[in-house]
C-alpha cells in the first residue's frame, strides 16, 4: 500500500485543509457579502448573523473532520490488510524455508549413518579378507605342491587343478572386498571424462543385447582427477545392472553436466568440496525399485539377484570408488518407472 500508492496517504489531510478553508471562505463571503447572507438568513430563522458564521464554521469544520477520519480509516484497513497479507507470506516463506531445512537435515543424517555403517563394514570385511587371503595362499601352495608330485594325466591332477581355479577366484573375491574396504590405493591422474565414458561403452558393447540402446549425451570438455579403471568399473557395474532390470530390452540414457560450485543444489551433500562437480547421470527403463530396496543398495553383499547370479558387492564398490574420489553417489527409483544413478565428481581445478 505505502510502495504502491504512497500519494494518497496524505489524501485524507488534503480533504481536511481543503474542507476547512473552503468553510473559512464560506463563512468570510456570508460576513462580507449582504445579499448572500440574507439569502441564508431567512432559512435558519431569526439568529444573529454572527451566530450564522459560527455555525457554519462548525458544520463546515465538522463535515471536514469527519470525512478525513472515515478516509484514513478506510487507508488504514486496507494498509492493515495489506501488512497482514505480507505477514502471511512471510509466514509462508518461512515454514517453507524450516521444511526444507528439516528435510535436508534428515538427508544429511541419513547419509551420514549410511557412511559410518558401510566404513564399519568396510574395516570388518577388511580384516575378514586379509586373514582369508592368508589361508588361500596356503591352499595354493599346497595344491601347487601336491601337483607337482602327481601325474600330469592323472585325475588328481585334474582334481587339483579344479582346486586352484576355485582357489584364485577366491583371491579375486578377496580384491573386490578389500577395494570397498579401502584397503587398496590407486593412483590417481588427469582423465577426459568424455573420452574415459566412450571407452567404457565400447568394451559393454559386445556383451550388450541388441535390443538394449545406449544413448550417451556428452559435454564440453571435463576433466577429473581419478582412476580410469576405476571408473571403467562403476559404469560396468551399474549398466549391467541397468541391463539386467530392463531383462535385455530398453534404453539406458547417459547424460554428463557442469555443477558450479556454488550451486544450492550441493547443498545437500554433507562431504562437497568447494569446486564445479561434473555430474553424471544414467537412467534406465527397468522395473525400477521400491524404498527399501533403493536404502540397501550401496550395502555390501546385499543382492536383489538369484543364488549364484551375483555377489552383492558391485553397488558397494560402486560407492567405495566414488567416496575415494571425494565424489558423491545417490540413486532414484520407483517401481514401473526405472531408475536413475546420480554421479558427482570434483573437476579438476581451472576446468
Amino acid at each position: 500500500m505505502t510502495s504502491n500508492h504512497p500519494q494518497r496517504m496524505w489524501l485524507p489531510y488534503l480533504i481536511a485543509v481543503i474542507g476547512i478553508m473552503g468553510t473559512f471562505v464560506l463563512a468570510y463571503l456570508i460576513k462580507e457579502d449582504v445579499q448572500l447572507n440574507a439569502n441564508i438568513h431567512p432559512t435558519i430563522g431569526s439568529y444573529h448573523p454572527t451566530v450564522v458564521i459560527y455555525m457554519v464554521l462548525f458544520l463546515g469544520i465538522g463535515i471536514s473532520l469527519l470525512v478525513t477520519i472515515l478516509i484514513w480509516m478506510i487507508q488504514q484497513s486496507r494498509l492493515n490488510a495489506v501488512r497482514l497479507n505480507l505477514m502471511n507470506q512471510d509466514l509462508q516463506k518461512s515454514m517453507a524455508e524450516t521444511l526444507h531445512a528439516e528435510e535436508t537435515k534428515s538427508k544429511l543424517e541419513i547419509a551420514l549413518l549410511q557412511g559410518q555403517k558401510l566404513q564399519a563394514m568396510g574395516t570388518l570385511a577388511g580384516g575378514i579378507a586379509h586373514d582369508f587371503n592368508n589361508l588361500l595362499y596356503a591352499i595354493i601352495g599346497y595344491a601347487e605342491l601336491s601337483r607337482q608330485d602327481v601325474d600330469k594325466d592323472s585325475i588328481t591332477h585334474k582334481n587339483l587343478g579344479k582346486v586352484l581355479d576355485a582357489a584364485h577366484r577366491g583371491q579375486e573375491l578377496v580384491g573386490r572386498i578389500l577395494t570397498f574396504s579401502r584397503r587398496q590405493h590407486h593412483d590417481f591422474a588427469p582423465i577426459e571424462l568424455k573420452t574415459t565414458i566412450e571407452a567404457a561403452l565400447s568394451l559393454l558393447k559386445p556383451t550388450i543385447p541388441a535390443s538394449v540402446m545406449i544413448h550417451f549425451d556428452p559435454a564440453d570438455e571435463q576433466i577429473i582427477l581419478g582412476n580410469q579403471t576405476q571408473i571403467h568399473q562403476v559404469l560396468v557395474n551399474i549398466i549391467n545392472n541397468a541391463v539386467d532390470a530392463m531383462d535385455g530390452e530398453g534404453s539406458v540414457n547417459i547424460h554428463i553436466s557442469t555443477i558450479p560450485k556454488n550451486d544450492p543444489f550441493l547443498h545437500a551433500f554433507p562431504n562437497i568440496l568447494q569446486q564445479n562437480y561434473s555430474k553424471i547421470e544414467i537412467t534406465d527403463t527397468g522395473h525400477g525399485m521400491d524404498q527399501p530396496t533403493m536404502e540397501r543398495i550401496f550395502e555390501p553383499f546385499f543382492t536383489t539377484k538369484e543364488v549364484g547370479k551375483g555377489t552383492g558387492l558391485g553397488m558397494s564398490i560402486v560407492h567405495s570408488i566414488i567416496q575415494e574420489h571425494q565424489g558423491e553417489i545417490t540413486v532414484t527409483s520407483q517401481l514401473g518407472h526405472g531408475t536413475t544413478f546420480m554421479i558427482l565428481l570434483p573437476m579438476m581445478e581451472g576446468n
